[in-house]
């Protein structure tokens, strides 16, 4: 995969990033081979893309999104990918299964690209929280391609 935003990224930062106010997904960064120093410690939300040429066959097209996810506490996008990539970075284990995003990324390599939180009405702060953009992203690649992502698993 070239580092381009795939189609169905681009139909979900207009149907709901930039439905609700936030940015699109940018900052685009190889999970294995880089580790940007301007990842920012901000609130946001975040998607894992496979890496490879062929894209992963969802039972409706195809799609490079593996995973979905959301960076709510102090260290923000920084912290929660970090996590991530430790995981995916230590490769995989004889014993046990890990994050089914993270066996995605070892076998394939991948992105990651994220959307920083916009600012908030102090009236209301709850009102499109990373959590809530998160479930609403998840949501819209269901109806797209009649499942979850692979990586953010089947429970609803």
């Amino acid at each position: 995969m070239t580092q381009r935003i795939e189609s169905t990224l681009q139909r979900l930062n207009a149907e709901i990033l930039g439905a609700y106010g936030w940015p699109p997904f940018g900052g685009m960064f190889d999970m294995i081979e880089e580790w940007p120093a301007g990842v920012p410690n901000k609130i946001g939300v975040y998607v894992f893309l496979a890496g490879g040429d062929k894209p992963i066959s969802y039972p409706v097209g195809e799609s490079s999104i593996v995973y979905f996810g959301k960076a709510e506490q102090q260290r923000g996008i920084r912290g929660r990918v970090s996590q991530h990539r430790g995981g995916i970075k230590s490769g995989p284990h004889e014993r046990w299964a890990a994050h089914p995003a993270h066996e995605w990324l070892m076998a394939r390599g991948g992105f990651c690209a994220y959307s920083l939180a916009p600012d908030r009405d102090p009236a209301d702060p709850l009102a499109h929280s990373a959590s809530w953009v998160e479930r609403k992203l998840i949501e819209a690649l269901q109806r797209l391609h009649r499942t979850r992502p692979v990586g953010n698993g089947t429970a609803g």
